[in-house]
C-alpha cells in the first residue's frame, strides 16, 4: 500500500496546484476587459471626431494631443443659449460599411479624467435607433448620456452602461415616450465627451482623458473552469479508488498465501519442536480449531498443561495469545474455503470453522483481511493480474 499512498499524494499535490490555476484562468476569462485608450488589444476600432469642425460663432474645439492621454480644449460662446462641442470616439470607421460597436458583453465603462478649470461634462453614447437614425446623418443618432464632475486632479470614473440613459429633450423632439430611456447596446455608433450647460463660458477649458476601458463579466468561463477542475478531481478519485482496490486485493492475496501454512492440512508455520508440550499444543490446536467449544480451559485440561503455560508457549513462539492464535487458524481456513467454494454461503463457512455467531465472524474477518467475507469471495485468486499492478 505504500506505493498507492505515494501515488495518491502525488495526484493530490498536482490537483491542489491545478485547482487555483484553473480557477484563476476562469476568473481572468470571465472578467472581460476591452481597452479603448491607450491603444490595446481590442476588437473595437474607432476614429477621433470633433464637433464643430469649424468654429460656430466663438464656439470651437481643438485636439491638442492624443499621445499619452487625450487632451483637447474648447471655448463656449457666451452669447449663444446652447453652445455645443464634443470629442468622440467614432466606431463607424468606414463610410462604405455600417459596423457599429457591440457593447452587449460589457456592463460598465471606466476611465480617468481631469479638467482645467473645474467642469461638469457628459459622457454620451450615440447609438443606432431603428425609428429615427439615418446612418449617413450623425444628427439622427440616439443620444444617451450621464453627467460627471471633473476637477483639475486626475480621477477615476466608473459608470454602469445602464446608467447612461436617453434624456427627455431628445425623446420629446422625436415624439417618443419619456419612458423609452434605453438604447441598443449592440449598435453603438460613438462614445462622446460633451460639454454641459454648467460648463464654463467665454473661457478656454481643457479636458484630459486616459485609460478608457470597457468591463464586462462572462461567468460561463468561471463555471467551465470549476466544472473542469471538478471533473479532474472526480476522475482522479475514481482512478485512485480503482488503484486502492487493486492494491487491497494484491495485499489480501499475499496475506492468504502467507497464512496458509498455519492450517492443519498443511505444514505448520513453526519449526519441529523438541519440547513435547509445545509440539502437542500446536498439533492439538491445528486439528481442533474448528470445534466451536474449543477454549483455553479445554486445551489445558486435555493436554495437562497449565493455562498460563499455554499462553506462554504461544507468546514465545508466535507472539500471539491463545484467543488470537485460535482466531488466526479459523479465519485462515475460512479464507481458504471462501476462495475455493464460491457457492457456499458465508454463514456455512463461519459455522464450519467454529463460529456460531455469523456477525461476530464477519467482524473478525474484516479486521483480519480488510474486507467483508462476501467481497472476499468475489476476488479471483486464480488471476495474477493484480500481483504486478
Amino acid at each position: 500500500m505504500i506505493r498507492f499512498y505515494r501515488n495518491a499524494f502525488i495526484v493530490a499535490l498536482v490537483l491542489l496546484v491545478l485547482t487555483p490555476t484553473f480557477i484563476y484562468m476562469g476568473i481572468s476569462k470571465a472578467n472581460l476587459v476591452s481597452r479603448l485608450y491607450p491603444a490595446g488589444k481590442t476588437s473595437l476600432q474607432w476614429k477621433p471626431v470633433i464637433e464643430p469642425l469649424e468654429p460656430s460663432g466663438q464656439t470651437s474645439i481643438q485636439v491638442l494631443s492624443e499621445l499619452g492621454s487625450i487632451h483637447y480644449q474648447y471655448f463656449l460662446d457666451a452669447e449663444r443659449p446652447f453652445p455645443y462641442t464634443h470629442y468622440s470616439m467614432d466606431f463607424i470607421v468606414s463610410e462604405d460599411a455600417f459596423t457599429p460597436a457591440d457593447f452587449s458583453a460589457f456592463t460598465e465603462i471606466v476611465f480617468h479624467v481631469r479638467c482645467e478649470p473645474e467642469n461638469v461634462i457628459f459622457l454620451a453614447i450615440l447609438s443606432f435607433d431603428e425609428q429615427v437614425t439615418d446612418i449617413h446623418d450623425p444628427r439622427t443618432r440616439r443620444v444617451s448620456s450621464a453627467p460627471l464632475s471633473c476637477s483639475p486632479q486626475w480621477q477615476e470614473v466608473s459608470l454602469s452602461l445602464d446608467e447612461i440613459i436617453t434624456p427627455e429633450w431628445w425623446l420629446s423632439e422625436r415624439n417618443l415616450a419619456f419612458s423609452d430611456t434605453g438604447y441598443n447596446h449592440q449598435k453603438v455608433m460613438a462614445l462622446a465627451f460633451v460639454n454641459s450647460r454648467q460648463s464654463p463660458r467665454a473661457t478656454i477649458s481643457h479636458v484630459y482623458l486616459d485609460d478608457i476601458t470597457l468591463h464586462g463579466n462572462q461567468p460561463i468561463y468561471l463555471y467551465l473552469s470549476i466544472a473542469g477542475i471538478a471533473l479532474c478531481w472526480l476522475v482522479a478519485l475514481g482512478l485512485l479508488v480503482v488503484a486502492y482496490v487493486r492494491e487491497r486485493i494484491r495485499d489480501i492475496k499475499e496475506k492468504v498465501r502467507l497464512d496458509q501454512p498455519l492450517l492443519a492440512y498443511k505444514q505448520l508455520s513453526i519449526e519441529p519442536q523438541k519440547d513435547k508440550e509445545k509440539s502437542d499444543l500446536f498439533r492439538f490446536m491445528a486439528t481442533e480449531y474448528s470445534n466451536p467449544d474449543l477454549s483455553l480451559e479445554m486445551v489445558a485440561s486435555t493436554l495437562g498443561i497449565n493455562r498460563n503455560k499455554v499462553n506462554e508457549l504461544l507468546k514465545a513462539e508466535l507472539g500471539l495469545t491463545f484467543s488470537a492464535y485460535l482466531n488466526k487458524l479459523r479465519l485462515t481456513e475460512a479464507a481458504r474455503l471462501l476462495t475455493q467454494k464460491n457457492a457456499v454461503a458465508v454463514s456455512e463457512i463461519a459455522y464450519s470453522v467454529g463460529y456460531n455467531n455469523v456477525s461476530y465472524f464477519n467482524k473478525l474477518f474484516k479486521g483480519e483481511y480488510g474486507c467483508a467475507p462476501k467481497m472476499f469471495k468475489s476476488i479471483d485468486f486464480n488471476s495474477n493480474s493484480d500481483e504486478h499492478s
